[in-house]
């Protein structure tokens, strides 16, 4: 990877802390509190006997033990099928990684839920909105493993498209069936990134290290 590339990523990466940081901090003293109530209402006015069951079947791929589920489904196939070792401990690291900085910043914030009806059951702490993280990270880790190997330009934006669905569509599940603020999202999908531009940067030193002759 070029220097320029490895550059950009840096940058983005720091963009995207320095967003989520500062997103954090608009939810801490309550700035964000229009715009949720805003933006919630319109997608709650939404809300029907069609969209329902598909919003809280969504909540059940992103629950932690369908994810743990898929998880160990794609650490079998990485490891013994494909026999990609790093890739597998890359991905643990992922997913693990993934899982304490969801636990550490919603004890962190302690944000409480949205009022008003709630679809499924959750617990108490709602930013970052962990569904929204469990999608981004699985979904995002696992495009970042394919692009590196797939040669079909068409079959990567392929995937790149159901995968950006697949989060969007967890993002939006999450304010529908009324479980977290629209900022919950915002926050879970930038810190995601970030966390994701740095795994990515840490196996292209990893890789070019390894590449080094003796």
């Amino acid at each position: 990877m070029s220097i320029l590339v490895k550059l950009r990523l840096y940058i983005i990466g720091l963009l995207l802390l320095i967003s989520f940081i500062f997103t954090g901090i608009l939810v801490k003293i309550g700035k964000f509190s229009g715009f949720d109530k805003w933006l919630s209402s319109i997608i709650h006015h939404k809300r029907s006997s069609f969209l329902t069951p598909i919003m809280k079947f969504l909540d059940f791929i992103g629950s932690t033990y369908f994810v743990i589920g898929i998880c160990l489904a794609i650490l079998f196939y990485l490891y013994f099928v494909t026999k990609r070792r790093f890739a597998s401990f890359l991905f643990i690291v992922v997913m693990i990684g993934e899982r304490l900085l969801s636990e550490g910043l919603k004890y962190l914030f302690s944000r409480s839920r949205p009022d008003g009806s709630h679809l499924v059951e959750v617990d108490k702490h709602s930013f970052p909105s962990q569904h929204a993280m469990n999608s981004f990270v699985l979904y995002g880790i696992l495009l970042f493993l394919l692009w590196t190997h797939l040669k079909s330009n068409k079959i990567k934006v392929v995937f790149s498209l159901l995968a950006s669905i697949l989060i969007l569509a967890m993002g939006y599940s999450r304010i529908y069936l009324g479980v977290h603020h629209p900022s919950d999202i915002l926050g879970g999908y930038l810190i995601s990134a970030f966390w994701l531009i740095v795994i990515m940067l840490y196996t292209v030193h990893y890789k070019e290290k390894n590449e080094m002759p003796n």
